[in-house]
């Protein structure tokens, strides 16, 4: 959906139709604000402290996990990967095959988690993104991410 504004969005429940197989409870991402193919993708994760994934994380003085900060980098570059390059086909998938991430500051309920990613590789099988995650304009997350295509029959003694 193009907005007023020129900014391309993507809402929640085409993320889930179209992107991620991903589902409840650890869909990451709530929508893509903008992005252009090849080029960039913004997105936002509003954090509440309802959130399972913040429920018993330190309950007294409740952060988001960084590991949840970490998937939804490798959501959004999930998404990224497949508005670049195409959708994935029935006997593909993608796995994330590195990840560096520095966390500066915490992220609290009520946050709206605004991330950022841009490719340093691009290509049919493999995307390299850095990242960065801001918080009321503040960097708290910043780093690298590495995704990678592969065929589901590499895994075929898999126990799925």
């Amino acid at each position: 959906m193009v907005e007023a504004n020129g900014k391309r969005a993507i809402g929640f429940s085409e993320i889930k139709q179209k992107y991620l197989q991903h589902r409840y409870p650890i869909i990451m991402i709530d929508r893509i604000t903008d992005y252009r193919e090849a080029e960039y993708i913004e997105a936002i994760k509003c954090v509440t402290g309802n959130s399972p994934e913040l429920v018993g994380h330190f309950p007294e003085r409740a952060i988001m996990p960084a590991t949840s900060v970490v998937q939804g980098f490798a959501q959004l570059a999930i998404i990224f990967f497949k508005l670049s390059n195409g959708q994935l086909t029935d006997d593909e998938m993608t796995l994330v095959t590195s990840v560096k991430f520095r966390f500066l500051a915490p992220v609290f309920p009520g946050d709206t988690l605004e991330l950022t990613m841009k490719p340093k590789r691009l290509d049919g099988s493999i995307g390299t993104f850095s990242a960065d995650a801001r918080v009321n304009g503040r960097s708290v997350v910043r780093g690298e991410l590495t995704l990678a295509k592969t065929g589901v029959a590499r895994f075929a003694d898999a126990p799925w």
